[in-house]
């Protein structure tokens, strides 16, 4: 029995019946990502007081809709601002950030809008919104006419890539603006005079297969570790949604065998508050652990007793903003992105961004003697750097750019860790390569494991813009002079390098039926660096049983129910599940259920707590066909569930 989809509104209480009864009903799919703009459309202001009048919306000719504001604002929908009809116009009096009023359908497509509006005061100029869902939406859609403290005109919108013209808008002047929406084009007129225009990715052709990254979370700059059969993967969290102001719970993942990853709660004690990024991989000395992350933006030198911590301060201490911490004592460069070196003689080297390099002092409090740059063939802004020795063969290895531009070039050494460097031919070995869907491939490892000849380059990739990139794996070749061939980059990671016993049975989730509660809607992914990269993320239940940890079912907002059922299609002996939810760094509480008939269900699994980690793994299933998982507390979401 399917209950239809076009109920969007369904009340708790019979969407809880509806999972009890094991029925696959799915409510609330919003609009996938369609070609065009739909939205409502509207004013705005950013730090100016700006009045509008003369607003028109036509389509093929046809008058969709024309202000008269001597009657009010009826039909018109504010976000922040102090809005209100003066003289016959709609004047915005704030000079606060972001005020939008919005007028319209959210289905409007294709049409033209004009308009009317002159500056009063503010810094800035003003605003013509188009493709809003709702007033509130969290992202902007507009032509930007005089911003950037009314220095460039600009078309900005998830769907546009970016680029400004110059331009200003003059105080008490009036001017007439028009945005025509039509099909994949937008074009924007000041004055009469064409100041923009864009054309939007084609969604036909749009990149939905967003590869198959190497940890199931979002996860960036990672650094990689072995030690007694045991890979560790230390990295940035990603997914925390304040950019670079924030960074999720500091964990490491780790692995037997390179593919099936987990983690068990955080690498440092309760209390622990600072903004983690870019570890080091750790080193061992004197039967200890040196880790060298960056804490609220500056490297600071951390020791455990195990790999997996707790971490604590050199001298015992625990690091949180009220224990008095030191960071590492770096007076040059960009003190970020720390990466260890040992040399064949038992000394450390520390490097870090913008191409800085030390050796350390006994301890690891200081150095052992001045910091030295690495001369390199290219310039610009660098970070994330890696020394590495294979043979006789010293390397430096440097980013480039940053976003989709991402690139990784590298120096070499026969001598020593000091240099003399030199540069390839062929000095860079990583970059997008847009056949393949990989973009802008940047602070990363380049690692060796234990008793094999491979090498691996294991690297953030641009995944979901700003700081919701994930981690891909490539391996490397190394030519017979010693040079590095450009890395074969791939979005199908490189599986398992070796064999872990715990995974020899086959998950049975893959090729099950799948139905969840509700699926969040399609979302374009925003360039940044390059016009051509053209993602879209979609959130199918399937996405949760398809053995990729790089798509992840999400529920839609507002989905207070949130559960997925798989069936297996025949009755199983089961002996565990593992289910990788969205964000775990922040923990779940869920309730696991099995039937055997999709009508009569009995927990099997879950807990009321929230924990931290993945998997969440629950075992002795029983006899089993339908599992259903409902989400109590945590992101309404599965990257992977498997079943055994």
């Amino acid at each position: 029995m399917i209950i239809s989809n076009l109920l969007t509104r369904v009340p708790v209480l019979l969407r809880v019946l509806i999972a009890a009864l094991g029925l696959p009903f799915t409510v609330g799919i919003a609009h996938a990502v369609t070609d065009g703009l739909p939205g409502m459309v509207g004013i705005g202001t950013w730090g100016s007081e700006v009045e509008f009048k003369d607003f028109k919306v036509t389509k093929n000719g046809e008058l969709l809709y024309e202000s008269d504001f001597r009657k009010g604002m009826e039909g018109w929908k504010t976000f922040r601002g102090r809005w209100e009809v003066i003289d016959g116009a709609l004047r915005q009096t704030s000079t606060e950030a972001d005020c939008r009023a919005l007028i319209g359908d959210p289905g409007w497509i294709d049409c033209t809008i004009t308009l009317k509006a002159r500056k009063i005061a503010g810094d800035e100029g003003f605003l013509v919104l188009f493709g809003y869902p709702a007033a509130d939406a969290d992202f902007k859609s507009w032509l930007n006419l005089g911003g950037w403290g009314n220095s460039h005109h600009a078309l900005q919108s998830p769907n546009i890539f970016e680029k400004r013209t110059p331009g200003r808008i003059e105080t008490g002047r009036w001017y007439e603006a028009k945005v025509e929406l039509s099909g994949d084009n937008v074009r924007a007129y000041l004055d009469g005079q064409l100041v923009q225009s864009a054309r939007l990715p084609s969604v036909a052709g749009a990149q939905r297969n967003l590869g198959n990254a190497l940890i199931p979370d979002l996860v960036a700059d990672p650094s990689i570790f072995e030690v007694g059969g045991m890979f560790y993967c230390y990295a940035t969290t990603d997914g925390m949604g304040q950019g670079l102001a924030t960074a999720g719970l500091p964990v490491v993942w780790k692995s037997r065998d390179f593919l099936n990853w987990s983690f068990s709660g955080s690498i440092f004690p309760a209390g622990f508050d600072l903004k983690y990024w870019a570890p080091s991989a750790p080193v061992k000395k004197d039967g200890r652990y040196y880790l060298f992350p960056t804490l609220n933006n500056r490297i600071t030198a951390v020791v455990a007793d195990s790999p997996e911590g707790p971490f604590y301060l050199p001298n015992g201490g625990e690091i949180n903003s009220r224990s008095g911490w030191k960071t590492f004592p770096i007076t040059v460069g960009h003190p970020i992105d720390a990466d260890i070196f040992k040399d064949d003689d038992g000394s450390f080297y520390m490097s870090w961004s913008e191409r800085f390099m030390a050796k350390l002092n006994q301890d690891f409090t200081a150095f052992d003697g001045e910091p030295f740059k690495v001369r390199t063939k290219r310039g610009g802004y660098s970070e994330g750097p890696v020394i590495l020795k294979r043979g006789e063969v010293y390397y430096y290895l440097y980013t480039l750019g940053g976003s989709e531009s991402y690139q990784y070039a590298y120096m070499m050494s026969r001598h020593s860790v000091r240099g003399p460097w030199e540069a390839p031919d062929r000095d860079i070995i990583a970059t997008t390569n847009r056949e393949a869907g990989v973009f802008g491939p940047g602070h990363g490892t380049f690692f060796n494991p234990a008793g094999s000849s491979r090498w691996f380059f294991v690297h953030l990739e641009y995944g979901r813009s700003g700081t919701n990139r994930h981690v891909m794996a490539a391996e490397m070749q190394f030519n017979a002079d010693g040079t590095i061939e450009p890395i074969q980059l791939s979005l199908d990671g490189v599986g398992a390098l070796r064999p872990d016993p715990a995974y020899a049975a086959t998950n049975l989730a893959l090729g099950a039926k799948v139905s969840a509660s509700s699926t969040r809607a399609d979302v374009r992914i925003k360039p940044i660096a390059d016009p051509l990269l053209n993602r879209i993320e979609t959130f199918s239940p399937s996405n949760a049983i398809d053995a990729s940890n790089g798509s992840r079912w999400m529920a839609r907002d507002g989905d207070e129910a949130v559960w997925l059922q798989i069936d297996l299609g025949k009755i199983h002996p089961l002996s565990r599940t593992e289910i990788y939810f969205v964000t775990p760094t922040k923990g779940h509480a869920y309730l696991l259920e099995t039937s055997l008939d999709g009508q009569n269900w009995k927990r099997a699994g879950g807990h009321e707590d929230v924990r931290i980690q993945s998997p969440h793994v629950d075992k002795q299933l029983g006899e089993v066909r339908y599992l259903r998982v409902q989400i109590r507390r945590g992101a309404p979401g599965i990257w992977e569930f498997r079943v055994y």
